[in-house]
């Protein structure tokens, strides 16, 4: 009988940041790809037992099992810690102080599970350092603090990217905690079973499209793709970009107002549609019918925009963040941050004349590579 290796994520479905739920969900697909007795027993540490059937779903791990957490203590158990309370002593403890689990991923702000498991953080980029304008002093503050805390007690910190590692050492020289890069891979469902013809005709999409699937915060940078659109009209030249993603900024409040004044004052109606929170096998189906992505964003981590695009050998056009060149290097243009006249260039140019696309990489290796570094990872931690 094979011994597996008992892996804890704490997993929520979050549509507000629906990269992080992707990112969770990647990892369980890349670890389906190991062989069977490689396969570590997967342990979703979840408030909701709805999750369990998302992940089930979207990657048919065959080890699969649930853990309430944090757990909730009955009415009965709560009164008597009331009771205690005033005598200074808790019966009932709501943390799992022996966790049926080897290693737990990602760790949150402080040791939720006791001292036996090892603190390992995922740290997806720095943002707050290189664009604090987009957030509020609290978040700073929270942000910054969080990232101290981390530098100061983490026993490892993943990240996605040599260039989000980078950062974490200029601004932490003095940590103590030992460091991975795993470049995450995704993994797609099926949908093979669509139509794009009856895709299109839902969302009121023309054949002939730009697309644009990133979540509408401000450092995503809509405006530079819409300014470089008018641009272009003001030429007598239409293109027509469509934009998926939920309209809210937390941080940003007045952010998609902006982009539809923006529309509106400019007469782009008939240039911009935004789609909203579409669901993910409809957003690949348009991805992969568009005559390329764009991604004009100000700050990544290691982007899964780029992942899909990458995964459908489809063509993109992205900013020059370094960790975009790190990222890719085939089936893509890059344009100067901002710079809204070299994306109209690259927009005029692929919208007469769709580009040719290399395919000649098997993406599927990618995933598998990431199931196996995952694991080099959680087996360097359990030994």
């Amino acid at each position: 009988m094979v011994k597996r290796k008992r892996v804890g994520f704490l997993f929520s479905y979050n549509e507000n940041w629906i990269g992080g739920t992707y990112y969770l969900l990647n990892i369980i697909n890349a670890l389906n790809t190991l062989k069977d007795d490689k396969k570590p027993l997967v342990l979703l540490l979840t408030d909701d037992k709805n999750n369990i059937n998302i992940v089930k779903d979207q990657t048919k791990y065959p080890y699969l099992e649930y853990i309430a957490f944090p757990i909730k203590l009955s009415i009965f158990q709560r009164a008597v810690n009331k009771v205690g309370y005033f005598f200074n002593f808790t019966v009932f403890e709501k943390d799992l102080k022996n966790p049926p689990i080897d290693f737990l991923y990602p760790s949150q702000h402080t040791n939720i599970l006791g001292d036996s498991l090892k603190k390992i953080f995922w740290i997806p980029d720095f943002q707050e350092e290189f664009l604090p304008h987009f957030f509020s002093e609290k978040e700073l503050v929270k942000r910054k603090n969080h990232k101290i805390d981390i530098a100061k007690n983490a026993d490892i910190v993943v990240f996605s990217s040599e260039d989000a590692q980078s950062h974490f050492y200029k601004l932490y020289p003095n940590t103590n905690a030992k460091t991975f890069v795993i470049h995450f891979a995704v993994t797609h469902p099926d949908f093979s079973d669509l139509k794009i013809n009856k895709v299109l005709k839902k969302y009121n999409l023309p054949n002939k499209y730009y697309f644009s699937p990133n979540q509408f915060w401000a450092h995503k940078d809509h405006l530079t793709v819409l300014k470089a659109v008018k641009l272009l009209k003001e030429q007598g030249i239409e293109i027509f970009i469509a934009f998926s993603g939920k309209h809210s900024d937390h941080r940003n409040k007045g952010y998609v107002d902006t982009l539809k004044d923006f529309i509106k004052g400019n007469n782009l109606e008939d240039n911009i549609l935004f789609l909203g929170f579409i669901d993910r096998k409809e957003q690949l189906l348009i991805l992969e019918n568009s005559i390329a992505v764009v991604q004009p964003s100000l700050f990544e981590g290691w982007s899964t925009v780029v992942e899909d695009t990458k995964a459908l050998n489809k063509h993109i056009i992205l900013t020059d963040l370094p960790v975009h060149y790190e990222q890719i290097k085939k089936n893509c243009d890059f344009f100067e941050r901002k710079n809204e006249k070299q994306l109209s260039n690259l927009l005029n140019k692929y919208f007469l004349k769709a580009p040719k696309e290399d395919s000649s990489d098997n993406y599927s290796l990618n995933i598998k590579k990431f199931g196996e570094e995952f694991m080099i990872l959680v087996d360097n931690v359990t030994l």
